[in-house]
């Protein structure tokens, strides 16, 4: 049930989040696509760092179903004609904030549940659930859009959003009264490695908000290399990867398989921001989609690695935020500078953001994968914790 929970929300993000950046770029200003990005991840961003308190004071089928209502109901705001530009980044910002805690909350869910010798499997089945819908979703609502329909897409949303809030209901959990856990997440920074390691996923998450921000607006419309068939390979290969991923972090050394996730990242930036030919294209969308995929999962078992019992909530907040705050970010970065140098110059900041992450990644911290001494198994699985994203 939490596995359709999470299908259920990434299919009601996925349908607007190539769409809304277009709608804003036709009616705004050169660049006004970046402001659409970032106004739907800062608002993850908040209700993620919220949701931690509001886990400590409210059930968690009440955070949930409030969650996907917000991600649904403002998704109507999208049905309008020639809708004001404010009122599109308030209803893409209530969209964010929905997620975000919906998210949160499930994940948390996920680490009550996982066993400790599985938590890297259950993480991956719940990220590929997480990320399936990126196969195909974001491809048939570019095709949408394309076709002048992007009120299809937000219906849609719609629709799933309230589906999302029935199959809440239906859930089944072991207990249903508030988390006992610290309600503030930047208090999980004072474990070792954890605020390096968390800085380093932003930095990589910046390029999950500038790819979706860019292939939509420079990548053809039609043809081997347009914007539907990229979103549909790097979608793929991030859902393979997050399970896969999950499945070599139970078996082998995570910071390997973290540093390599980020190497193959990169690699499809530099293949992306090229963009040189179809076949170019197609490899940037399956080194990317592979890589950033196998990050999410990476970075998610080191910080569990690296936390604490007294973090539970924090930990699933933290990650969850470090991928919409970098989405954020590089949404952002991407619109400012493509309203100067333009779109096809401005991704080729992606790949050295990028790069600057694998210093952070390498500072001293306790060893990933390491167990708590003194009991640390039974510690690691009640510690509980993507975008989209």
């Amino acid at each position: 049930m939490l596995a359709a929970i999470a299908t259920s929300i990434a299919i009601s993000f996925n349908i607007l989040l190539p769409v809304v950046p277009v709608l804003m770029e036709r009616s705004g200003p050169h660049g006004a696509a970046g402001a659409a990005t970032a106004a739907l991840f800062i608002g993850a961003v908040a209700g993620e760092v919220l949701t931690p308190w509001l886990m400590s004071r409210w059930s968690s089928t009440r955070l949930l179903v409030a969650g996907q209502l917000m991600t649904a109901v403002p998704s109507l705001v999208y049905v309008l004609p020639n809708s004001d530009a404010w009122l599109t980044l308030v209803a893409t910002a209530a969209r964010g904030l929905g997620m975000g805690v919906a998210i949160v909350v499930a994940v948390a869910l996920v680490g009550e549940l996982a066993a400790p010798d599985r938590r890297g499997r259950s993480m991956g089945y719940f990220g590929f659930a997480l990320s399936a819908p990126g196969v195909v979703v974001p491809s048939a609502a570019v095709a949408l859009l394309g076709a002048g329909h992007a009120d299809a897409d937000a219906v849609i949303a719609f629709v799933i959003g309230l589906v999302g809030a029935f199959l809440v209901i239906k859930l089944q959990r072991p207990a249903s009264s508030a988390l006992s856990a610290s309600a503030n997440p930047l208090a999980a920074f004072r474990r070792p490695g954890l605020l390096s390691l968390y800085l380093a996923f932003v930095l990589v998450s910046c390029s999950f908000g500038a790819v979706y921000t860019f292939a939509p607006i420079v990548l053809p419309s039609s043809g081997l290399g347009s914007a539907a068939a990229f979103l549909f390979i790097a979608g793929a290969t991030r859902a393979a990867s997050r399970w896969f991923a999950g499945v070599l972090g139970d078996r082998g050394p995570g910071r390997l398989l973290l540093l390599g996730s980020i190497a193959v990242t990169f690699v499809g930036l530099v293949a992306l921001a090229s963009h040189a030919n179809s076949l170019v294209v197609i490899f940037a969308a399956a080194a990317y989609g592979a890589g950033y995929g196998a990050v999410q999962t990476a970075v998610y078992l080191a910080m569990v690695a690296r936390g604490s019992s007294d973090h539970r909530n924090n930990i699933s907040a933290l990650w969850n935020s470090g991928i919409d705050l970098g989405a954020s970010l590089g949404g952002t970065l991407i619109g400012l500078a493509a309203s100067r140098f333009g779109y096809a110059a401005a991704v080729w900041v992606f790949p050295a953001v990028v790069l600057i992450s694998l210093p952070l990644v390498l500072l001293p911290g306790r060893a990933m994968g390491q167990s708590e001494p003194s009991g640390g198994a039974q510690k690691t699985t009640s510690t509980s914790s993507s975008s989209i994203p």
